[in-house]
This record gives C-alpha cells, sequence and structure tokens, in this order.
C-alpha cells in the first residue's frame, strides 16, 4: 500500500467499525462465517431486485460495512482465475491482464499451506488451505462416491490443475483463524506507521471537486462533517455502493444525473451498466443425526464440482455446484445441507440507478435468468443436482430434500439472536426426536410443489474444463480519483473469490475499457 512510502501521507477511511490487532470481535475471526450473520457489520437497508424491478419485488442484500469489507464477514472462498479467462481478458482489450501478467502477484499474495510449485507462493500475507478428505463431512464423502462411480476427475488442487471436477474448495483462512484483508494487510506493523491514519465510523458523503479535479472527500465523523483534500482519492465501496457514490458525485450517465438534477462532472455510461453476480439455485437435504458436519470442523467451503454446461453458446467451465455440509450457525443449520448449482458466468446483466439525487436506497436490478441461456443452464444444474442427490450413498445419509426458497423471512431466522437460538434448539431437538417431523418443518424452505424423485433426468458428460475471476480496475473518470471495487470487462465471468488483496502498482493501470460496476462475490456467504 502507498503508507509504504515514507513521503505518502495516507488517511484511511472506513464507515463501519474496525477490526485491530488482537482486537477483532470472535465472530470475525471465526472460520464459519458466523459474522455474515451480524448486522452491525452491513450496510442497513439495502434492498435489491433479484430480476428487474417491475417483476420482483425487493429483498434484502448483504454488503459488507467493515474493515475488510466483505472479506470480514463471507465464506473465505479463494479461488483463482484460469489462464484461458486471463486469455479472454486480453484478447478484448485489458493488455497486461494475461495470466503472466497476473500469477506473480497470486503468488505474492498468498502462503500456500498445502502445494508447492512455481504456482503457487510460499511467504505472502494470505494464507490458502483446503479441508482435508479425511477431515469431510459424511456428504462430500458421499458426492465423491457419486464423482468416482461417473468418472468425474478429483482435483486437488484447482488453483493449479484447472480442469472439471470435483476436489476441495480452496479458502483463505488459518485453521482457526479468519484471514480477512484487514487481518493481512493491516498488520500492527502496517498500523504502527507515522504517515498512516485509520479512521472507522467515517462515512464519506462526497467528493470535493477543483474543476474536474478530485481534491478531497466530505465526511460525517462522529455526527461532525468535515472535508479532507488529497492529491489523490481511491475510493473502494464495493460493486453496489461505489457506482452509487460516483453517480452522486456526477460521474455516471449524464441523462440520468440530469433527471435528479445532478451536477455532471463526467458522462460515464458505463457506471451502473452491465451489473452482474453469481445467480445460485439452493437444493437442502436434512442430514440424519450420524451424517453431519462435525462440530471440529468449522468453515463451511469444503468441496465442490466445476463444469462445463457445454450447451451451445456457453462458454467453458460456466457452471459450478457447491456441496455445502451445513447452512448455518445454529442447531437446525448443522442438519441441514445443500447443494448449489451457481452460474460462473452469467449471460444476463443488470443496472444499478438512483432513485433521489441524495442518499438513500438506490435501484440495484440484477436481472438474474434474463438470458435464456442462463434460465437452460440453471435448469440443467438444478437436474444434475437431483442426480447427485438420487446417488445411493447421498439417499442413504438424508430422508427430506427440498428447494430452498430465500426469503427476509428466512434471513431474519437466520440472524443470532437469544430467541433465535432457543428456537433453533428446540426444533432442532424435536426434529432429532421425531424424523417425520422434519417435512412439515422444513416446508417454510420448500416448494411443496416440486417433487424431486420425479423430476426426470439423464446422465449426462461432465466434461474436464476449468473456472472462474474476479477483479478490480480502474475507473479513469476524473483525474486523481480511482475506484476500486468490482469492475471487469463485459465478457469476463464474476468468480466465487474472496481472496484479500492489496492494491500493487500494475491494478492502478489507467483503462479506457468499457467496464462497469459488479456485484461483490457475495455467493461465497453461507446460506442465510
Amino acid at each position: 500500500m502507498r503508507a509504504g512510502q515514507p513521503a505518502a501521507k495516507v488517511l484511511l477511511l472506513e464507515a463501519g467499525p474496525d477490526t485491530p490487532p488482537g482486537k477483532e470481535p470472535a465472530d470475525v475471526l471465526d472460520t464459519y462465517a458466523t459474522s455474515y450473520y451480524n448486522d452491525a457489520y452491513f450496510w442497513p437497508d439495502l434492498k435489491v431486485h433479484w430480476r428487474r424491478k417491475d417483476n420482483s419485488p425487493p429483498v434484502h442484500f448483504s454488503q459488507g460495512r467493515i474493515m475488510g469489507g466483505g472479506s470480514s464477514v463471507m465464506g473465505m472462498v479463494a479461488y483463482r482465475g484460469t489462464p484461458e479467462d486471463y486469455a479472454e481478458w486480453e484478447a478484448h482489450g485489458a493488455a497486461g491482464w494475461g495470466w503472466s501478467d497476473v500469477l506473480p502477484y497470486y503468488r505474492k499474495l498468498e502462503t500456500e499451506l498445502d502445494f508447492t510449485g512455481e504456482l503457487h507462493g510460499r511467504d505472502g500475507p494470505v494464507p490458502i488451505r483446503r479441508t482435508k478428505p479425511e477431515d469431510w463431512a459424511p456428504l462430500s464423502k458421499a458426492v465423491y462416491a457419486f464423482a468416482q462411480q461417473r468418472q468425474i476427475p478429483f482435483i486437488a488442487d484447482m488453483n493449479a490443475d484447472f480442469r472439471d471436477g470435483y476436489g476441495a474448495v480452496p479458502m483463505s483462512n488459518w485453521p482457526h483463524k479468519r484471514a480477512s484483508a484487514a487481518i493481512c494487510y493491516l498488520d500492527a506493523a502496517v498500523r504502527a506507521r507515522s504517515n498512516l491514519t485509520i479512521v472507522n465510523g467515517a462515512t464519506v458523503t462526497g467528493l470535493v471537486f477543483e474543476g474536474r479535479r478530485v481534491t478531497g472527500v466530505s465526511a460525517r465523523i462522529g455526527g461532525k462533517a468535515g472535508e479532507f483534500r488529497a492529491r489523490e482519492v481511491i475510493l473502494s465501496a464495493g460493486g453496489v455502493h461505489s457506482p452509487v457514490f460516483l453517480m452522486r458525485s456526477g460521474i455516471g450517465p449524464a441523462g440520468h444525473l440530469r433527471e435528479l438534477g445532478i451536477e455532471v462532472r463526467a458522462d460515464l455510461p458505463g457506471v451502473g451498466e452491465n451489473l452482474s453476480n453469481h445467480a445460485i439455485v439452493f437444493v437442502g437435504l436434512f442430514q440424519h443425526r450420524d451424517a453431519r458436519q462435525a462440530e471440529s470442523v468449522r468453515p463451511h467451503p469444503m468441496t465442490a464440482f466445476r463444469y462445463s454446461s457445454g450447451l451451445p453458446g456457453a462458454p467453458r467451465t460456466d457452471m459450478y455446484i457447491n456441496v455445502q455440509c451445513k447452512t448455518s450457525w445454529s442447531p437446525l443449520g448443522f442438519q441441514v445441507a445443500n447443494l448449489a448449482p451457481t452460474l460462473l458466468k452469467p449471460m444476463a446483466r443488470g443496472r444499478i440507478s438512483l432513485l433521489a439525487r441524495d442518499a438513500g436506497r438506490p435501484c440495484v436490478e440484477f436481472n438474474f435468468a434474463g438470458h435464456e441461456l442462463d434460465l437452460q443452464r440453471f435448469m440443467q444444474g438444478f437436474r444434475r443436482a437431483v442426480e447427485i442427490l438420487a446417488h445411493e450413498k447421498v439417499r442413504a445419509m438424508s430422508g427430506l430434500m427440498f428447494p430452498v426458497k430465500f426469503t427476509d423471512r428466512l434471513r431474519r431466522l437466520n440472524r443470532i439472536t437469544t430467541a433465535n437460538r432457543i428456537q433453533s434448539a428446540v426444533i432442532a431437538a424435536i426434529i432429532d426426536l421425531v424424523p417425520p417431523l422434519a417435512g412439515p418443518i422444513f416446508s417454510t424452505l420448500a416448494d411443496r410443489r416440486v417433487d424431486l424423485a420425479a423430476i426426470p433426468w439423464a446422465p449426462a458428460a461432465w466434461a474436464p474444463q476449468a473456472t472462474a475471476t474476479r477483479s478490480s480496475t480502474r475507473w479513469d473518470a476524473c483525474a486523481e480519483l480511482a475506484a476500486c471495487g468490482s469492475s471487469m470487462p463485459r465478457s469476463c465471468r464474476p468468480c466465487r473469490a474472496a481472496i484479500p488483496i492489496s492494491r500493487p502498482s500494475w491494478w492502478r493501470r489507467k483503462s479506457r475499457a468499457k467496464s462497469c460496476p459488479l456485484a461483490s462475490a457475495d455467493s461465497c456467504r453461507p446460506l442465510s
């Protein structure tokens, strides 16, 4: 970071709470993402439309507001992009983003705990590891038996072996501690630098301009408004709030800004457009008492398939099925597992727009399943999940399978409260005592019109291929303003990577590519 340059003075403003070394909250440190269920770490009242605003209601959406951002609250999944992904970037004009360009920085950021070789780093700030096969939960082992029977390759190191297959999910944590960007990069030594000032609880309210040049920010700290001048301003507020902040500051599509009475500082039509995120279908299963993940194994990322759908027009390695052996922090969450077919490279694009000139909820439309190919791949992924659930070893460990409805009510039940702790413990105990009651109880999560056992499927080839990527680039909107967070060329897939990163010098190369904000990779989160 630039605080490493003695001549530079750096002011870091964080809207949420800090996580200083030795004082990190226990839920942030937990290698199960317990912090995901703490509302204090998220932007309040953020609502989104899974499809468009005219065909889907607004629902709650979690975006981290804490030091380290999403890396302090999400699922710690640490997939790399593949050489093919970066070749695609270069083909679309992203010079300097080829595999040979980014690999040195992958190696620089990581301490790989499981594998060696020229593709891995050994002395970086971010630990990368996997749950060892002997510690896999019964479901992951049962699904592995399915993969072996179907001759699907086992991929031990998904960050170096880029074929399709089934393997252990790489994670960015130590065995007993999360490795967030804040923990890895804002350690005691960095914080002790005399030229670095960190202020949390600081809500930035606007950019300060001199003509077209950004010369600082306005912010509210402790209820008081102030301005901070700077030679350079770096905005890093995530895939939703970064474009919202830019538009409210007059940087974005001129027509939209003028409609709201916002002075146009820079006409950039791409800001707020081309929104993309992972769309996921969750298929739940109730696990028998002797078939659950051991409480001593905390992480929820364990194993997964990545594969190519093979549908006409679909790119390679466009799909992913996560095997999640527990779905929440509660006793009830330990009983429920899920398979989650996921679009690694969706075709549909959404948008972010403003509803009012001043602060307030933006209009976020993900447009999930807004492209016919996305819908076809979801149908295929769902059938493949049902195919896995029909395997004898999976069926032996579960008596109930159901598609999960993701609702605000379900989110409220997953908040960590005393009432939810008691309610979950009582319900879980009742289900274990009287297993037939699981059906009526879990009907609150399921669409009972769907009979999973009745869905037709035909064995299909699970062709070997590769995986996905995510990154950040720079909006060269106004002199001395860089916006980091979630922007990439349209053709590039968002990824499940939650690897905490710093911004090396090459990251800040100016780019005129038609890149647009992407939603953060919150699909790494546990089921909530």
